[in-house]
């Protein structure tokens, strides 16, 4: 497969939570949590179709609009250290079409009783697709409801 073009884009986010570096920590390595968070927006379902949460494990979501699959999200672990820092790789692909690739990488800081989480997304978009935007706003969106899994009822 040839790609015409290529796109870059590096974001930093940072947001802290009321919750300790484990329990942040937790609910990025369990994908039931996870898959209630990390949507992109409101209209998106997330579908584990895998999920391997070590070094080298392989995690594949899909996500879905209306029972149908809009995209995929084929991640891989490639350091993980419980309660500081993830870093993965995802692959993200429309059906039959490759968007491009993200580094994820997330660390877990200690901040008085609560985390600051700094997200740092390196991005690359492939033939004209509006990736890097969207994968910023997904990511916004996505740590905007993370913070709701540490709201106590």
């Amino acid at each position: 497969m040839t790609h015409a073009s290529m796109m870059h884009a590096t974001r930093v986010m940072e947001r802290t939570y009321a919750a300790s570096p484990a329990r942040v920590f937790r609910a990025w390595a369990d994908p039931d949590v996870r898959r209630l968070w990390g949507t992109p927006s409101d209209e998106v379902e997330i579908r584990n179709d895998a999920a391997d949460f070590r070094i080298g494990g392989e995690d594949v979501q899909s996500c879905m609009v209306g029972g149908e699959v809009v995209a995929t999200v084929v991640g891989r672990y490639h350091d993980i250290v419980a309660d500081r820092r993830i870093i993965y790789t995802e692959v993200i692909s429309e059906p039959g079409t490759l968007q491009g690739m993200s580094l994820v990488s997330a660390e877990f800081i200690p901040a008085g009783n609560g985390t600051r989480l700094v997200l740092t997304l390196q991005t690359v978009a492939v033939d004209g697709s509006d990736l890097l935007d969207g994968v910023a706003a997904g990511w916004t969106s996505a740590l905007e409801r993370l913070a709701q899994q540490f709201v106590d009822a």
